[in-house]
């Protein structure tokens, strides 16, 4: 998992509490892992499973949540502080079940070096989750969707599902009281029903409307409703996902394109993923885009991936308005050794080009990114890549496990055979890349000079930047929410392409910024300038 806390120069890392090779002396050749074992400075004898990043640096500052982060979810309040809820089982002492456990992080900016950590909340939430959905409210609260109330799983169950939301506040009220989403549920005899019961890390996209309502798209398995998480009512039904359930452990890739002002038209794209076929699900190539507030939403196919099937893919909206598809698989599905042949060659989708021209391959890592893996947008426009561990807990061969294809899900053997070649080895990945998009090599780039450090909703605020060209170009300033990334989920990811007034002397750009909190929730985002599809660095701001 990997977030940016935001006004800071730093990546935060969260990971399980399993055995840790990753400190210095990492091969960032062969990908070796160190030979000693990273663990706390306290004689707790407890490995590192939170990390501070720094970007400008390398440089590494262990981070100490206290209870499992594992398998959680994220999004931020509105002051930028990001909530990380949920989690797995207790590990050794001093390290809580961090099922229904809440904790935050402070954004920046720092006096000096930042020294934040983890806070540990002494409320919780009402429910146990694993696997849950978070998405950022017009508030600036937190919801939080479905899971199950047990871990370790590939394949969610009636008997552990959790078939409920609730909201988390950035102050000492309790959680609201959970409340049914009708799309979550499903019975015992519908356990192999994969379009109900592959319904972990459900598909949460907030859609712009004219109430200023938590009205958000939702996927859970192949069910997809707005609903609305205020009103706890169902706002509409769209189209079933087009043949296959989408959610893990299908695990395809969705995003809400970026928004564009004056109209913020919604349109959602969904990538890949896995199908239902059991015992051996199939790796997906097909994508398809939908707006879902037409007046009668359909699901309409867009080119298919390019290079083939893709699992387990992230999908990181890059300031140009284009999509980076990066990470994942050919074969299987989401799960541990549930999948094999890796991406090693990213995509670029363009939803303004022609149909058949919509997709750019980019040049190949040698890094396998398979099951837990993960990427995010950096203030630099490039992005962050890490990660890789099909094993769940450290492997240094990354070897299938004895009694390979089966294996056991909620206490008996699961339906589905994992997916992994028998001879194939993925260790575990402590490696980090960073991408570069096209743009970054660019000879020169706009640059923000100045910004203020808040707005707010429906007004005007002046950017003073340097352009490239003395006349004005195709410029867009942008707003962006870089999100809470795991299991190829990007909570709270968001983009505006927002309007602006007037350039004066080809530095002050008069911009007008976001109709209303379902355009952009509450919080603190990146601004790019961007002419000509070459993006500046991007400046932090709230905007609240």
């Amino acid at each position: 998992m990997v977030f940016l806390p935001p006004n800071t120069s730093t990546a935060v890392f969260i990971d399980n509490y399993h055995v840790n090779y990753g400190q210095s002396g990492v091969n960032l050749q062969t990908g070796a892992p160190s030979s000693t074992s990273y663990v706390y400075n306290d004689g707790s004898g407890i490995s590192v499973f939170g990390t501070e990043y720094n970007l400008n640096t390398n440089a590494l500052r262990p981070l100490r949540p206290l209870s499992n982060t594992f398998c959680s979810a994220g999004s931020f309040f509105a002051d930028g502080t990001l909530a990380n809820v949920a989690g797995a089982e207790a590990g050794p002492a001093g390290i809580a079940e961090g099922f229904n456990k809440i904790r935050t992080y402070a954004p920046g900016p720092c006096s000096g070096a930042c020294q934040q950590d983890w806070v540990e909340q002494a409320i919780t939430l009402q429910h146990m989750r694993w696997y849950p959905g978070s998405q950022t409210l017009v508030d600036g609260s937190v919801l939080v969707v479905g899971g199950s109330d047990a871990g370790g799983l590939v394949l969610n169950e009636a008997n552990i599902n959790v078939p409920t939301y609730e909201i988390v506040y950035h102050d000492t009220r309790t959680p609201s009281a959970p409340v049914a989403l009708p799309i979550l549920q499903f019975t015992t005899a519908q356990n192999l029903v994969p379009g109900l019961s592959y319904n972990l890390y459900p598909i949460l996209h907030l859609l712009p409307n004219a109430n200023v309502a938590n009205q958000i798209f939702t996927i859970a398995g192949n069910q997809t409703i707005i609903w609305d998480y205020g009103a706890n009512s169902l706002v509409k039904t769209l189209p079933n996902t087009p043949l296959q359930p989408r959610t893990f452990p299908s695990s395809a890739t969705s995003v809400l394109l970026p928004l564009v002002a004056p109209n913020y038209t919604p349109t959602v794209l969904i990538c890949g993923g896995s199908s239902g076929d059991i015992p051996n699900p199939v790796a997906l190539s097909d994508c398809y885009t939908i707006n879902p507030l037409d007046s009668a939403p359909a699901w309409k196919a867009t080119d298919t991936l390019p290079n083939g099937p893709q699992t387990m893919s992230d999908g990181i909206l890059l300031p140009d308005g284009t999509v980076l598809i990066i990470n994942g698989a050919r074969k299987g599905c989401g799960g541990g050794y549930m999948a094999d042949t890796p991406v090693l060659q990213p995509v670029i989708y363009n939803c303004s080009a022609p149909a058949g021209r919509r997709f750019t391959t980019m040049p190949a890592t040698t890094i396998p990114r398979l099951y837990h893996s993960v990427a995010t947008l950096l203030a630099s426009g490039e992005v962050l890549v890490a990660g890789s561990n099909p094993a769940v807990s450290y492997s240094a061969s990354g070897a299938v496990p004895s009694g390979w294809p089966l294996f056991n899900n909620n206490g008996h053997q699961c339906a589905l055979h994992q997916q992994q070649g028998q001879t194939s080895k993925y260790p575990t990945e402590y490696r980090v890349e960073i991408f570069s998009p096209p743009y970054m090599s660019a000879t020169s780039r706009p640059t923000i000079s100045s910004i203020p450090q808040a707005i707010t909703y429906n007004s005007t605020f002046t950017v003073q930047a340097t352009l490239l060209a003395k006349g004005v170009g195709n410029m867009q300033v942008v707003l962006s929410s870089p999100g809470f990334h795991t299991h190829g989920q990007a909570m709270s990811q968001r983009m505006v392409m927002m309007q602006f007034h007037s350039v004066i002397n080809s530095s002050l750009i008069a911009v007008v910024t976001p109709r209303d909190a379902s355009v952009m929730p509450p919080g603190v985002y990146l601004v790019f300038v961007v002419e000509n599809g070459i993006p500046s660095v991007g400046s932090w701001l709230q905007l609240g």
